[in-house]
């Protein structure tokens, strides 16, 4: 069978065969159906690609997104947080068997304390005995040598650890005692 060449195709390779052979273009390879196909999968492939960056997208605006405790004035809740935690420790410090006022005073401070912590998730965290390690998130107020210590211990929290929903929005301020150095 001898092979017949169209008009258009001798007309394609006369003009590829009168330039040097480094700016010639090799003939195509597929025919009709493959380069169907192959449109085709470009097409499913910009697809593809434009879901993904829309969810890259989503997730950088979702990112981006201001916390839960954005939405709150955190330091007024942290203040707020610490007065009762405050009152508290003092109610809980004082000497003898509590009267009558102070009993109520504390049933309202212990209720208020769990309503902040039950009701808007807000975590009250107070370091008095921990022992204290350099890398934790809080701020020393001062290092008091102690010789009956081993280690270096929370002696006295002035501000406790306040988390908001996870959020930490008020570092905890402590008084850190250390053994003397020798």
């Amino acid at each position: 069978m001898q092979q017949r060449y169209s008009r258009d195709r001798v007309a394609d390779w006369w003009r590829q065969w009168k330039h040097p052979r480094e700016f010639r273009v090799a003939p195509e390879r597929l025919d009709a159906d493959q380069r169907e196909q192959v449109a085709s999968h470009l097409t499913s492939l910009d697809a593809a690609l434009a879901d993904l960056a829309a969810a890259r997208t989503a997730a950088r605006e979702a990112a981006a997104a201001p916390s839960p405790a954005a939405a709150f004035d955190t330091g007024r809740l942290a203040e707020a947080a610490t007065g009762v935690w405050k009152a508290q420790r003092k109610l809980d410090q004082q000497d003898g068997a509590p009267q009558k006022t102070s009993r109520q005073i504390s049933k309202s401070v212990r209720t208020a304390r769990e309503a902040l912590q039950e009701g808007i998730e807000l975590k009250i965290k107070d370091h008095d005995g921990e022992d204290y390690d350099p890398g934790l998130p809080l701020k020393v107020l001062s290092f008091e040598d102690d010789p009956s210590l081993t280690r270096e211990v929370v002696l006295e929290t002035f501000k406790p650890t306040i988390h908001f929903r996870g959020d930490r929005i008020q570092m905890g301020e402590v008084v850190v005692g250390r053994p003397p150095r020798h």
